[in-house]
């Protein structure tokens, strides 16, 4: 799977720019980017400054030349990324508004899913510092009862879990509407770039390989968090 690039010097010209590919929800190809075949998958990274994101997209032509199409679903991260943090300049009618976040006292819960007791260490440590209370479980058969009993914000899972597979966990999540909101990252081993087109289409909302940098990892939650709160409201199970 290919990466296709694009960099705006600001989130006000990423704004303008889906403005103008809002109908069709696409985006012209960066320059000096070819369209190899029509319908190929792309792994397309929105660059802002020192914050990026990175969202699937399809190469289409509908007969004025090759652009990237966005599904629904990924058409609204990447615009909710471009109006993080600006008040938006513009809303797509396909999109309803965005919500105002909850209150900054409440304290986002994390809940991690299959990790060994060293990274389970680890990752309470450095999600602590960031403000975040952070839960553990072993599989994902556990972490189905763990959302009855509380409210999580953000799920990180392993991909290898005893039981249901951390991809078949991301796919029954996006298919139960009480919990379908609610952001997953993968935090795994696996590289290969058939693994990451995997967790994306299970509906994944971001990958992160390991050996990771702890400060883009706690950068990656809080804006994965902060993106959720900004999404309209479905209520969740407590």
């Amino acid at each position: 799977m290919r990466g296709v690039t694009y960099q705006f010097p600001t989130f006000r010209a990423l704004s303008l720019q889906l403005e103008a590919g809002g109908d069709e929800q696409d985006l012209e190809l960066p320059p000096f980017v070819t369209a190899e075949e029509d319908g190929e998958w792309v792994l397309s990274k929105f660059v802002v400054g020192d914050e990026s994101a990175s969202i699937p997209a399809c190469i289409v032509d509908r007969g004025y030349g090759s652009r990237l199409a966005f599904e629904d679903r990924d058409w609204q991260r990447l615009w909710h990324f471009a109006n993080s943090k600006d008040r938006p300049s513009f809303m797509p009618s396909s999109l309803p508004p965005p919500q105002p976040e909850a209150s900054p006292s409440a304290q986002p819960r994390i809940l991690l899913i299959g990790c060994d007791a060293e990274s389970e260490r680890l990752l309470a440590a450095l999600l602590g510092r960031a403000g975040y209370a952070t839960a553990f479980v072993a599989s994902a058969e556990d972490a189905a009862a763990r959302f009855r009993d509380m409210p999580i914000d953000l799920v990180v899972s392993e991909w290898a879990l005893p039981g249901m597979s951390g991809l078949d966990f991301c796919r029954r999540t996006r298919r139960d509407a009480t919990l379908s909101r609610i952001p997953i990252l993968f935090l795994t081993a696996r590289v290969s770039s058939a693994d990451v087109v995997a967790a994306f289409e299970a509906g994944a909302d971001d990958y992160v390989t390991k050996p990771f940098v702890a400060s883009e990892l706690t950068a990656r939650v809080f804006a994965l968090i902060r993106r959720s709160r900004m999404m309209p409201h479905v209520a969740r199970s407590r």
